[in-house]
């Protein structure tokens, strides 16, 4: 058998394997990439369509790739604003000369810092009297952190009843930070309507950043 014949063989299998799986290449639309076509041909609508896909896919992929990149771009500049936002906190809590104004600066710059509708500030020190911190037992507060935790993003229902009494119908999602005073803590407890606005797998570096810039500032203070 002729070379000739036997690529005249080959092709018919070929052509006989698409006839018999006319959903091939939109199973592996990543072949028609490397396929090369002939030029449009008025008498061939099949040619047409196979180039038209073709290049619908390639356009297609570099929207996705515009798109993914915008994303990118989009989030980068989120993370800067809130570099800018928590840096400018930081720098507020730094110049504060008492507790009283680390936590007024606390329960006034978080709620917009996190975006978030509810803010409220706990101690399990019972000798801490300051206005708009509540009490809360040092056992419980524990509870809800791990050993080295600094936030607790868990989404505890217990949680929403404890920190939040009287809002606890409108809290969807919640994240808690704890921020160590000497052998005691604080609890700040931040609460959303929107129920994708805390969750477990979200980044909190730059909010564990400022934790550590007010535990510095408070056990430098006095009562």
């Amino acid at each position: 058998m002729t070379k000739k014949s036997n690529n005249s063989s080959s092709e018919e299998l070929v052509k006989n394997f698409l006839k018999k799986n006319k959903n091939f290449f939109l199973k592996h639309s990543e072949l028609l990439k490397e396929l090369q076509f002939p030029l449009k041909d008025e008498g061939s609508d099949k040619v047409i369509d196979l180039q038209v896909y073709r290049y619908k896919k390639i356009n297609q992929e570099n929207i996705d790739l515009q798109n993914q990149m915008t994303q990118i771009l989009l989030a980068g500049k989120s993370h800067m604003q809130s570099q800018k936002r928590i840096l400018k906190s930081s720098l507020k809590i730094l110049n504060c000369k008492s507790l009283v104004k680390v936590f007024s600066v606390v329960l006034s710059d978080f709620k917009t810092l996190l975006g978030c509708d509810y803010v409220n500030c706990f101690s399990t020190n019972n000798n801490i009297d300051l206005n708009e911190v509540q009490k809360l037992d040092t056992r419980i507060a524990k509870s809800y952190f791990r050993e080295k935790a600094m936030t607790n993003l868990n989404q505890n229902p217990k949680g929403v009843l404890l920190f939040f009494p009287n809002k606890s119908a409108q809290i969807k999602s919640y994240i808690l930070l704890k921020i160590n005073y000497q052998e005691d803590m604080f609890v700040v407890a931040m609460g959303s309507k929107d129920i994708n606005k805390f969750n477990p797998d979200q980044q909190v570096d730059l909010i564990e950043y400022l934790i550590k810039i007010i535990e510095i500032k408070i056990n430098q203070l006095k009562l």
